[in-house]
């Protein structure tokens, strides 16, 4: 008797827990407009040094991904072997010292040095030698 009751009661916990109500789950979607040209004459290059960096794959990979994480920054890379970073992102959002704290900020050892902003950062319609943004509007048009 005492058997057919644990099994009655354990059958009782697994069915029970099996009938479950299931979550629902809501699909919320938002849409963000951009304009081209806003982001584009916003765009700046930066490049700076890092010292304490000791691995290519810890190091290096993790500032880099932590870069290209921040809102504003388009691209980010990291060379371990000239401790070299550069990063092009959106100056009405981001500053250097927005990038600057990132990279300290993901290891107490990192130091920033031989900050270094190019002018020379241009959209990619401008790309190529000789092309202005007077030619950029034609082009689309």
């Amino acid at each position: 008797m005492k058997s057919f009751v644990l099994s009655l009661a354990s059958l009782l916990f697994v069915f029970g827990c099996t009938q479950q109500p299931k979550s629902n789950i809501k699909e919320v979607s938002t849409t963000v407009e951009i304009t081209e040209d806003t982001t584009a004459d916003n765009l700046s290059e930066t490049s700076f040094s890092i010292s304490g960096m000791t691995c290519k794959m810890g190091c290096a990979k993790t500032i880099e991904k932590n870069l290209i994480k921040m809102e504003g920054v388009q691209q980010a890379s990291v060379d371990f072997e000239t401790s070299l970073a550069t990063v092009v992102y959106n100056s009405s959002i981001l500053q250097t010292d927005d990038l600057v704290q990132t990279v300290t900020d993901t290891g107490d050892s990192y130091v920033v040095s031989k900050m270094a902003l190019s002018s020379n950062a241009k959209p990619a319609c401008c790309a190529k030698k000789g092309c202005s943004k007077a030619n950029c509007a034609k082009k689309k048009s």
